[in-house]
């Protein structure tokens, strides 16, 4: 367990710049910290850079530090991308936030690899990097379902593992009106960084459909787009419980995935299996058949979707009540 005090410095390590799922629910962490009352609360950019926080974050609130104290009562977040830092801070508190589990094993692989001849003289990378060892003062976050898993799997004990799943940007359920739809309106959704193989192969395989890229768009945007729009297909890896998946839900989107990734688990994406697909060659006339199925009849199949999209409307109460639990106030030092 975390002791947190009233004097404790939390300190959010976060690469610069970045607008992806794992840098925003960063910034969500300091702005609801911030929300129920814990202080000194601080992003720390890795590499340093100018005007580190996105403009996409603005609706956050964050404070910055370039320093970082290690000290008992330093409490350090630190994305699972960044788990070389676990062993630079012997003293202080640290808490990995296994947001995408994938890029855990791949870029610290990738850091060993890209070390000069000269930097091996003073030191090996590998022996810097964090291992699932039994370290003192190290505790664990889970974003998902499948990221628990990956932990247990590598000898973290159940008890050691807290849940704290992230939220969808607040855009997207501010408005409560009952969102109406345009039924011949049968653009299909995606999202072109995922699954680009798999979707390039439905879309040469299906010239009658609509296939719309969601790209370029910022929150607001992609809200609108979701809104008037019937069905998102994704086929990516979803090391996490995918952001893009939560949005299309909340704006009333039919979901037709893959199984990779959290996709595979029925607790980090809650849809029927009717709408799940392993993807293959042969299984591609089956998807195409269910996508023209769901636009059709989409009335019909919604409904389906409810449960998801209640969980992922109350994300936000439930991330709050965590942190609240992590952070409460019985647990203040002097």
């Amino acid at each position: 367990m975390i002791t947190y005090k009233s004097h404790s410095k939390i300190i959010i390590f976060c690469p610069p710049k970045k607008v992806t799922g794992g840098p925003e629910a960063l910034h969500q962490l300091s702005d609801r910290l911030y929300k129920i009352g814990v202080e000194n609360v601080f992003m720390h950019y890795i590499p340093k850079r100018k005007n580190a926080k996105a403009i996409n974050y603005s609706v956050y609130k964050t404070k910055e530090t370039d320093s970082v104290e290690d000290h008992p009562d330093t409490i350090l977040i630190i994305p699972e991308s960044m788990t070389f830092l676990i062993k630079k801070y012997p003293l202080s508190q640290k808490v990995i936030w296994w947001l995408s589990v994938d890029f855990y094993k791949i870029l610290m692989e990738y850091r060993i690899r890209k070390q000069s001849f000269f930097t091996k003289l003073f030191y090996k990378q590998a022996d810097k990097e964090y291992y699932f060892e039994d370290l003192p003062n190290v505790f664990q976050w889970a974003q998902s379902y499948r990221s628990s898993v990956y932990l247990k799997k590598h000898g973290i004990p159940d008890n050691q593992i807290d849940y704290v799943c992230d939220y969808i940007n607040p855009s997207f359920t501010e408005n409560k009106n009952v969102i109406k739809k345009d039924l011949n309106n049968k653009k299909v959704l995606y999202n072109p960084k995922k699954g680009k193989e798999e979707i390039s192969q439905l879309i040469k395989n299906s010239p009658e459909l609509n296939w719309v890229p969601i790209q370029n768009m910022n929150a607001q945007q992609i809200k609108d787009l979701m809104s008037k729009s019937l069905l998102y297909v994704d086929f990516g890896e979803n090391p996490g419980r995918d952001k893009m998946l939560r949005e299309s839900v909340s704006q009333d989107c039919c979901i037709i995935s893959g199984r990779n990734g959290s996709s595979a688990y029925y607790e980090d994406l809650m849809i029927p299996d009717e709408y799940k697909f392993d993807f293959s060659e042969s299984q591609i006339p089956e998807i195409i058949s269910k996508i023209k199925e769901v636009l059709e009849n989409y009335s019909e199949h919604i409904p389906q979707f409810l449960t998801y999209k209640n969980v992922v409307l109350n994300e936000e109460n439930v991330f709050e009540n965590k942190l609240k639990e992590i952070f409460r106030k019985d647990n203040y030092g002097k």
